[in-house]
């Protein structure tokens, strides 16, 4: 490590699913070289989704039933890591627990092997000082909607009512899930932003995540990644796929049926439902901001 470089520091992107997280991390991906130069490393998860290389495995983390078999010790994987830079940026909402079980069933409470990881992982890494923790969130109804449609897609054959009664919408309850993370020792400051916001303040996101040492603008990629399934594909899904392989019947609806002006997308809530979960959605943003030492951003 260089004398002249600013203190190392550790920035751990942890998703929600469905909040535009693989928009963000191919943006970062796509600016390697200008991330390189300002002394920042990004991982995300063309690193971290390997076999045996998630962030478990690298750092030897007790997390999981199987022992990992990391292939260097912590203080020589974190000076591999950081190379000649000071800051990390990790990116993987997967690190803290999958979406869906087997069954379509999102876990209760939301992500509930998230505390021991992140707190594994900050024990590890405590020599560069405490975790940045970075959470994308979203309306509980349009959430729902989203992780339906990966359900679907990843091969889950259920109705969208079936899908509901396993996980209805008071169970998604951002607020328990900030709470359990500021809870871990060896966290620092935790930065929430909303998917709706996400757009306009994603300058103010890549700021934050890039730490206050590098000065340079992060240029959003154009395209939008994951346009999710219109309500006619869904349909197409439904029909067809028991007698078939759910994932390529699924695969072709999206293509079939794109969402647009000849397809709207998928939207199993009607407007006093959305009204309803909006104002459920504000309250528990309102109580993410009275959290110590979490910061918000919202539209």
């Amino acid at each position: 490590m260089q004398a002249n470089l600013p203190p190392r520091s550790v920035a751990v992107h942890i998703g929600a699913h469905k909040t535009a997280t693989t928009h963000l991390q191919r943006t970062l991906q796509a600016q390697q070289n200008a991330l390189i130069d300002a002394g920042v490393r990004f991982y995300g998860p063309e690193s971290l989704r390997r076999p045996e290389r998630g962030l478990g495995d690298i750092f030897g983390l007790d997390i999981y039933d199987a022992p990992p078999k990391p292939t260097r010790g912590v203080a020589e994987q974190m000076d591999f890591m950081f190379k000649d830079g000071h800051r990390l940026v990790f990116s993987d909402e997967n690190f803290v627990g999958v979406l869906h079980d087997q069954n379509g069933q999102i876990s209760q409470p939301l992500y509930p092997r998230s505390v021991q990881r992140i707190a594994a992982l900050a024990d590890a890494l405590s020599d560069a000082g405490p975790l940045s923790l970075f959470v994308g969130l979203r309306n509980p109804a349009a959430f729902l909607t989203s992780s339906y449609c990966q359900a679907l897609t990843g091969g889950r054959h259920l109705s969208f009512a079936d899908y509901l009664v396993m996980n209805p919408l008071d169970k998604i309850y951002w607020p328990g899930w900030i709470a359990r993370l500021r809870t871990v020792t060896g966290v620092g400051h935790i930065h929430v932003w909303t998917q709706e916001s996400y757009r306009w303040r994603f300058y103010d996101i890549c700021d934050a995540m890039l730490g206050p040492d590098v000065d340079i603008r992060i240029k959003p990629i154009a395209e939008r990644v994951y346009a999710g399934l219109s309500g006619d594909a869904v349909d197409h899904i439904m029909t067809h796929a028991p007698d078939a392989d759910i994932r390529k019947i699924s695969e072709q609806a999206r293509a079939t049926f794109p969402v647009g002006d000849d397809h709207r997308a998928f939207a199993p809530f009607d407007q006093d439902q959305i009204a309803a979960a909006q104002v459920e959605y504000d309250a528990q943003l309102d109580t993410i901001e009275t959290i110590a030492d979490v910061t918000v951003q919202r539209a």
